[in-house]
């Protein structure tokens, strides 16, 4: 009788197993599921989506990084050529008897973009001063270049030997730029007559008492307001020396006065 119910179950397991695993009997192996179109759609979408994703920040990133090295680059520019006018000012010499070599010239004409030329005393570590070997006495002059194809202006600091004529060629000095993108170079002048800033300068033989420049770089477009603007009151380190004290000794010990032609303006 125990060997009998033995059977029956071993009987009854085998059909169970043979309803678990048909592919046992059948020979076949088991069919595997696949994706679909759909799914396959579905799971490149959002692969797109994670890609695009990604690429978007990276680019946002790259972007304010570009920007921020551009508004850095700027802010260092703008610094050096407000310090080189700075220094030079305030080593500005003039000696009213040779008005030809120590002329101080200004143009405001431009409202945003003035001219400037004057004789310094420089130090040794004045931009440009390697090309100019033991001679610290030169002239310099701020000046815009414009654009090209339609760019933003330049601000160039030109330098020259005192013994250079003001009206030489451009070959014969000293170029420098200072700033790429300029959108304002204004200077102003202090006035004993009437008391406050003026934009005009015609005393060409003498220094002014104070002198205000303002400096702007960037603006998104074109009339926008800059994005850097800096300004600087500035005293010159010299009033001038006056045509008594100057001048050409005679034979019997007077002075002689000298009086060359004034110095025109040249860009």
């Amino acid at each position: 009788m125990k060997m009998t119910d033995d059977k029956g179950q071993a009987t009854s397991d085998s059909a169970r197993s043979r309803d678990r695993h048909p592919s046992s009997v059948t020979g076949h192996p088991p069919r595997i599921r696949a994706f679909t179109i759909i799914e396959l759609l579905v799971a490149v979408a959002i692969l797109g989506t994670i890609v695009t994703a990604i690429y978007a920040s990276w680019t946002a990133v790259l972007r304010a990084a570009k920007a921020g090295n551009t508004a850095a680059d700027e802010v260092q520019r703008i610094r050096i050529a407000r310090q080189a006018l700075e220094q030079s000012l305030a080593s500005a010499v003039l000696y009213a008897g040779n008005p030809r070599y120590y002329s101080f010239l200004s143009d405001t004409t431009d409202e945003k973009f003035a001219f400037l030329s004057f004789v310094a005393h420089l130090p040794d570590d004045f931009p440009g001063s390697g090309m100019f070997p033991n001679q610290p006495l030169r002239r310099v002059t701020f000046a815009v270049q414009p654009g090209t194809n339609s760019g933003p202006p330049s601000l160039i600091l030109r330098q020259a030997s005192l013994l250079t004529p003001t009206n030489s060629p451009i070959e014969e000095s000293y170029t420098l730029t200072l700033t790429r993108n300029l959108a304002v170079f204004g200077v102003e002048f202090w006035s004993t007559n009437i008391g406050d800033w003026d934009v005009e300068w015609l005393q060409t033989n003498q220094l002014p008492k104070m002198v205000r420049v303002t400096l702007g770089m960037g603006g998104a477009q074109a009339g926008s307001p800059p994005s850097v603007l800096v300004s600087s009151v500035i005293s010159p380190g010299g009033q001038g020396v006056n045509r008594e004290l100057q001048g050409v000794l005679r034979p019997l010990g007077g002075v002689g006065l000298q009086n060359p032609p004034a110095n025109p303006i040249r860009r």
